[in-house]
């Protein structure tokens, strides 16, 4: 791990919804509000081309007890007008918002991102903090690739095709998981335009959308956080090769950042108080019970 570089700057955090899955998200935005640093200035904008007032008015709540932080909602209609999104099985347009933040903040030399679907147990602010002056992101390596490299599944029609760009790569075990990112903003403008980035979208059917793109752009210009940055449980994990496995194990220990799957409630899940601590703490708590409650019935 890079030795952290403390920064006085102001920190942008950014998500990416629709109106239905606010209630989710805010758990997560709960979660960074109560472990940051009271010493330090937030700033989270939120992407979107449909959140609802009444929505917007709910979150923006739980920001009055939190004076080192500010919110903003970014109107992405437009975006989500103009280019051509692949979408497939749970993924919506949002997904690929992120791909735009170095190009409509401009003023943003490095950002963080964060899927809504996950729970911090400590200050982001350690992730801003951190050196990747020499890469065009920061994330975690997805621990589900161990999994579609087996030889069984390579032989599926279906594996192989959702699969592709991560099949290609030189080093497959690299590809990452886009739930937390830490954005070189500065570099991406340096390496690419909005339009490379549009044609980017618009040159395949990715079919892991937004993440496959960002692996792609990337590429070896990825720097690896520990997987205690986006720890994702699963059982795909018990087939990480030996050197990641150990990795994994020890990231599991003391998570910083759980990444949990909504439409997976019903799952046992170790550590999920967490999430239960912040959605008690949210103004949305009576439908993120009845989201769990129709997911744990099969429902969506």
């Amino acid at each position: 791990m890079r030795i952290p570089q403390k920064s006085t700057a102001t920190i942008p955090i950014f998500f990416s919804a629709n109106d239905n899955y606010v209630p989710i998200m805010s758990v997560m935005i709960r979660s960074i509000l109560e472990n940051a640093n009271k010493e330090r200035k937030y700033e989270i904008i939120i992407l979107n081309r449909d959140i609802s007032q009444n929505s917007m008015e709910k979150i923006r709540e739980m920001f009055a007890e939190f004076p080192n932080f500010s919110l903003e909602f970014s109107d992405f209609t437009e975006i989500a007008e103009n280019c051509k999104f692949f979408v497939s099985r749970h993924i919506t347009i949002e997904a690929y918002f992120r791909l735009f933040i170095p190009f409509k903040f401009p003023q943003y030399k490095k950002a963080l991102y964060f899927d809504g679907d996950m729970v911090a147990t400590t200050d982001v602010s350690h992730l801003f903090d951190m050196d990747i002056s020499n890469y065009l992101v920061g994330a975690v390596r997805d621990v589900a690739a161990a999994w579609y490299f087996l030889p069984q599944n390579l032989k599926t029609d279906e594996y192989s095709k959702i699969y592709e760009y991560m099949l290609s790569m030189e080093n497959p075990s690299d590809y990452i998981n886009s739930g937390m990112l830490v954005i070189n903003c500065e570099k991406f403008r340096e390496t690419y335009s909005q339009n490379d980035i549009l044609d980017a979208i618009s040159s395949r059917e990715w079919q892991v959308h937004d993440q496959d793109v960002i692996n792609f752009l990337a590429k070896d210009k990825i720097f690896h956080f520990d997987y205690s940055w986006n720890f994702m449980l699963t059982s795909w994990a018990r087939f990480l090769p030996q050197n990641l496995s150990v990795k994994y194990l020890e990231g599991g220990k003391n998570p910083k950042i759980i990444h949990y799957k909504p439409y997976y409630f019903y799952w046992y899940i170790p550590n999920f108080e967490f999430f239960w601590k912040y959605a008690t703490r949210t103004p949305f708590l009576d439908k993120i019970v009845e989201k769990v409650r129709r997911l744990s019935d099969g429902g969506k």
